[in-house]
């Protein structure tokens, strides 16, 4: 291979490829179709990241021996947005749409207070939810729906012709645009989108086996865009999503494992909890800024033997005190983690450099930015 130009920030670079191994291995797989030139390509990892572009492991069914691919990157830009173009590009070029096509709506059938700053939306779907509920969420739309549609497939042969056209258009410009001005391009694209987490799906009544009806849990705080769209949800809104994501925590199922949530976690952890099959109790360290919200889980079953944790402090500080709290378990295989992103790249790094967990054993997530209204 080519000598390439080594990234100087690993912790970074090694931040990207653990992200986009772990949670979007359909993008990576259409990206290898995409530039390999071959659809038989079933399964893609970055093995490596470098100025001038990533390098994947590839592999097709008639072979058992992974073949490199080198994709150069097309923008002047962060690694990210050279990711994500290629993304959107592949996308584009198969004519695949990349956010899943997962536009749904829903009603608000029920909303209530769990915690003094945690709301519950109970909402009823159009469409079944998904039985494994843990971790999954929605992207949703900041907005009320006036008129709920009937969700259908286009079959409209000028809608996909516009459709190619604003992807072509789309990508004309993220490849033409200061890096500045793309990124002002992204954020106003998702200025009013918010993921949120399905905290658990159920059937109405006893006979139901469609689970069209579920809980979405909201950390509610300040005047941030989520609180405020929250407040103004009443019975009977209609609201809707633009994606949807499941969540990868498979590697929790053996080993001696920590889960770590801040409010805006605590649904998602609770999920994963509900479907605990790990024989060896989990260590489970909740974070809040206020101590009031971890009655959240007062009525809450953990699995038997818990070590439960509690920490109560500042946003900026959490990730300083989680530190030194895992410095005293002498045992950690496995850890999953969602919080505030400074503090999650903190933990996450101590587990890399220090504990020498990599890849899928460490799942970090940055859910928000303290820095940002979210």
């Amino acid at each position: 291979m080519a000598h390439f130009t080594t990234i100087k920030d690993q912790d970074r670079k090694l931040d990207i490829m653990d992200h986009v191994n772990q949670d979007h291995r359909k993008e990576l797989l259409i990206i290898a179709q995409t530039y390999g030139k071959n659809n038989d390509i079933h399964d893609a990892v970055i093995a490596d990241i470098y100025e001038e572009g990533i390098l994947l492991n590839t592999q097709v069914p008639s072979s058992s021996i992974k073949q490199d691919l080198f994709i150069h990157f097309e923008l002047k830009g962060d690694l990210e947005e050279q990711i994500l173009y290629l993304a959107y590009n592949s996308f584009a070029k198969q004519k695949i749409e990349f956010s899943n096509n997962a536009k749904q709506f829903f009603e608000v059938v029920a909303k209530s207070q769990v915690t003094p700053n945690i709301t519950r939306l109970t909402i009823k779907s159009q469409i079944p939810l998904p039985n494994y509920y843990a971790g999954y969420a929605y992207g949703f739309i900041l907005k009320v729906v006036e008129k709920v549609p009937v969700v259908q497939q286009s079959t409209s042969n000028k809608s996909d012709t516009l459709k190619n056209l604003f992807d072509r258009g789309f990508l004309w410009l993220m490849k033409h645009l200061s890096a500045p001005k793309r990124q002002k391009l992204m954020e106003s694209m998702n200025k009013d989108v918010r993921l949120y987490t399905l905290r658990k799906a159920f059937a109405h009544g006893s006979n139901g086996e469609d689970l069209h009806f579920g809980y979405v849990d909201v950390f509610t705080h300040g005047a941030s865009p989520g609180s405020q769209w929250v407040q103004q949800l009443n019975t009977g809104s209609l609201i809707s999503s633009r994606t949807e994501t499941d969540d990868k925590h498979e590697h929790l199922h053996e080993g001696q494992a920590v889960l770590i949530a801040d409010e805006t976690a605590f649904p998602a952890l609770a999920g994963i909890l509900d479907f605990w099959k790990n024989p060896i109790p989990p260590i489970v360290i909740l974070l809040s800024a206020d101590a009031v919200d971890f009655a959240y889980f007062d009525d809450f079953s953990f699995p038997e033997n818990t070590n439960l944790q509690k920490i109560t402090g500042a946003v900026h500080e959490q990730g300083s005190q989680t530190v030194e709290l895992l410095k005293t378990f002498d045992q950690l295989d496995q850890v999953w983690g969602a919080l505030e992103n400074n503090a999650a790249k903190q933990i996450r790094h101590y587990f890399r450099n220090e504990r020498k967990l990599t890849g899928k054993n460490n799942h970090i997530k940055g859910y928000w930015r303290l820095s940002k209204a979210h």
